[in-house]
């Protein structure tokens, strides 16, 4: 399995020119933090641990080469140090001991199939995380540069199924996926809503809003004309296509996004009359932001 250690909640803040706290001009790098967090991780663990630089704000860690898929995003962690800087060294030894406690306790395999949610990524995320498959994770074609990632939920932590850990409970490609709309639906959480340029955000109390518009009710014969966007694991934009202002400053949202490899996704999707499609493609920003192998 990927596991991605996650932490919950969609940071808007500083990405649409809302009104932000001053910061310092000492404030460590998005980079030099998440270095710390490594680096503190190193010195926590009592075993010598793998790393795989992703971005300035993710990397992949696990206990050797050939295990090393914990997937770790730091950006939530970073907007709390931002707001209060003095506590640096408390939020990055905080978080690397969280980290290495995931790490060395594995992924927690009870209840399998009341855990199995669905979670859309990027073309680009997969390809990446089957670098540490050796089966592959199991997938379903969405639309754009989207697949539809079969995961396994836990409290802090989701973790991509592989085609050999599925085979391994029992239970079919097509049973899992089924099994997937209750739970998504169900362990979604509460989700949290808000305007701004009359674009809607949402986010879920249990990070997996990005599952929310695989669910089949989310666009079928009676759903509204709308584009969405989603540009966080846990941050989805979506305007209804009448609102010809909305999509213009949608889109170039996203274009921001893309050209600053960013975003989980590369596209904006619309539904139509029950069908999916994608309303903006941006291929050529498909693969740049998702190097594993990223240096620093």
């Amino acid at each position: 399995m990927v596991k991605s250690i996650l932490a919950a909640g969609a940071v808007l803040s500083g990405l649409f020119s809302f009104p932000a706290l001053a910061q310092s001009e000492e404030l460590v790098s998005p980079r030099d933090f998440r270095n710390a967090i490594i680096q503190s991780m190193r010195e926590t663990s009592e075993d010598t641990l793998c790393f795989v630089r992703i971005s300035d704000e993710a990397f992949r860690a696990g206990p050797s080469a050939d295990n090393c898929d914990y997937q770790a995003y730091t950006n939530v962690a970073y907007e709390q140090y931002e707001l209060a800087p003095e506590t640096l060294d408390e939020i990055v030894d905080e978080q690397a001991q969280r980290y290495v406690s995931l790490i060395e306790a594995g992924v927690d395999m009870e209840n399998f199939s009341e855990r199995l949610v669905v979670q859309l990524r990027s073309r680009a995320y997969v390809r990446n995380a089957n670098l540490t498959s050796e089966s592959g994770l199991v997938v379903e074609p969405f639309t754009g540069d989207l697949v539809a990632v079969l995961m396994l939920d836990s409290p802090q932590t989701l973790a991509a199924v592989s085609n050999e850990k599925l085979a391994s409970q029992g239970v079919t490609r097509e049973q899992a996926f089924e099994l997937a709309i209750g739970n998504t639906r169900g362990l979604m959480g509460d989700v949290r809503a808000d305007d701004y340029r009359r674009i809607h955000f949402t986010s879920s109390s249990n990070g997996l809003i990005s599952g929310q518009i695989w669910l089949p009710e989310m666009c079928n014969a009676e759903s509204e004309d709308a584009a969405y966007f989603l540009y966080d694991r846990n941050g989805l934009m979506s305007v209804e296509m009448d609102d010809a202002l909305g999509v213009s400053n949608l889109l170039a949202i996203a274009n921001g996004f893309a050209l600053q490899g960013e975003g989980v996704s590369n596209s904006v999707v619309r539904c139509s009359g029950g069908e999916w499609s994608t309303l903006w493609p941006a291929a050529s920003a498909d693969s740049s932001a998702f190097n594993p192998y990223v240096t620093g």
